[in-house]
């Protein structure tokens, strides 16, 4: 493999380690989703009650929030590419796990370095494209995540839709999974030359350093991703219920219009790609926050359900250049020691805000009404750009050039 490699132009081996990394991210979403078409199979023959698959899911999403606040220190001593290689044999184990365990408990045992490993993938290689390569590379990176969020419960549905075991399911992407961990050994020396041919060392002493964390604009970036999160996933999660209860949608209409809201989200980071580079991180920002807050008001007119429908996929098109451009930004806004700290913190930000924030959203609306979604997407809005302001100040300027 690394004379394969060695034949290859300068310019082709930085094309195929970005190849690596988008497969890498394809394989980080295909397990996130595949838990809710597996588990009525996996429950019924393991003898649970259907709710215990919250278990599994917060147990995931706290040990990959603690992973990622850790990454950054990890970062500094092994490199990005030992990391990532690491994690995905740690990540493919586990779910052999899943797909052998005899009982529930152990279940839960896997969980957790699972999600210790996907934590640590996700802060890896945000931190790496972030530092070398361009905004619109990082968009495309996030697509990816869309692309195997989708295709996982698609192959679980296969799977078991062929009279299949779901053990069949985590098997495959068990072996995904520690593919990618080979091919991810295999490629260590492009992660080196990459960051060399960018006038830098990629291992240690990129991230060498110790990060200047304890600053209010340090911590101003995981409060804006726990916020956006808390939003994005309260979106997605119970528009649902607005659209039936507050608008008199039928539950089919409302659903379709859900997939729609998710479908605009991975499209537009897909089109706004193209345009990334131009934008910069600082306005693709600023212009996600301000389109997202007047999809929120149009989303308050009432009597006119095609304008809140084309309002809901609006707020997902606003929302698909965040969570990228806060990525790509940090090694413009601070030094590469806190850089890595910062994209593990703002990864760790983003799982404590969507574990927490739409279970609680969740329960103040079933309380009150649903008609509250709107203005929580324009309280987010208004707090983020406050937020921005401390960070990056009022500058509109690109951010760095594209590398």
């Amino acid at each position: 493999m690394h004379y394969f490699f060695t034949t290859l132009s300068p310019q082709k081996r930085r094309t195929v380690l970005l190849v690596i990394i988008y497969a890498g991210f394809i394989s980080l979403g295909l397990p996130d989703t595949i838990l809710g078409v597996a588990w009525d199979a996996m429950r019924t023959e393991l003898g649970q009650p259907v709710d215990r698959a919250g278990l599994i899911a917060t147990l995931l999403t706290i040990c990959s929030a603690i992973s990622a606040f850790c990454s950054g220190a990890i970062l500094r001593l092994t490199g990005t590419g030992k990391l990532l290689a690491i994690c995905a044999f740690v990540t493919g184990l586990s779910l052999l796990g899943y797909a052998l365990t005899p009982a529930f408990w152990l279940l839960l045992v896997f969980a957790i370095p699972l999600g210790f490993g996907q934590g640590a993938v996700d802060t890896g290689m945000n931190f790496y494209v972030a530092k070398h390569y361009t905004s619109r590379d990082m968009n495309w990176l996030h697509c990816c995540w869309g692309v195997g969020a989708t295709i996982g419960p698609m192959f679980a549905t296969a799977v078991i839709a062929a009279g299949w075991s779901w053990r069949g399911a985590y098997a495959g992407v068990s072996a995904v999974q520690l593919t990618l961990g080979v091919l991810f050994a295999l490629s260590l020396p492009l992660w080196h030359e990459n960051a060399d041919s960018s006038g830098e060392n990629e291992s240690v002493e990129t991230i060498r350093g110790k990060a200047k964390w304890r600053t209010l604009r340090f911590l101003c970036c995981p409060a804006m991703m726990f916020l956006y999160c808390a939003a994005e996933v309260s979106m997605g999660l119970w528009s649902y219920q607005f659209l039936t209860t507050c608008r008199g949608l039928s539950g089919e209409t409302a659903g379709y219009v859900v997939v729609g809201y998710w479908g605009m989200l991975s499209a537009g980071r897909f089109l706004i790609g193209f345009v990334a580079n131009r934008l910069g991180n600082r306005r693709q920002i600023r212009y996600s926050m301000m389109l997202a807050a007047a999809g929120a008001v149009l989303m308050l007119i009432p009597g006119c359900v095609p304008l809140t429908i084309a309002a809901i996929g609006l707020i997902g098109f606003a929302f698909a250049s965040f969570y990228p451009a806060m990525m790509h930004a940090a090694p413009d806004r601070f030094d590469d020691a806190t850089a890595a700290t910062v994209i593990g913190c703002q990864g760790g930000g983003a799982m404590l805000g969507t574990a927490l924030c739409p279970a609680a959203f969740g329960f103040l609306a079933a309380r009150t009404t649903f008609g509250l979604l709107p203005w929580l997407v324009i309280a987010v809005a208004a707090l983020i750009l406050l937020l921005q302001l401390k960070v990056d100040g009022l500058r509109w300027r690109r951010s760095r050039p594209a590398v």
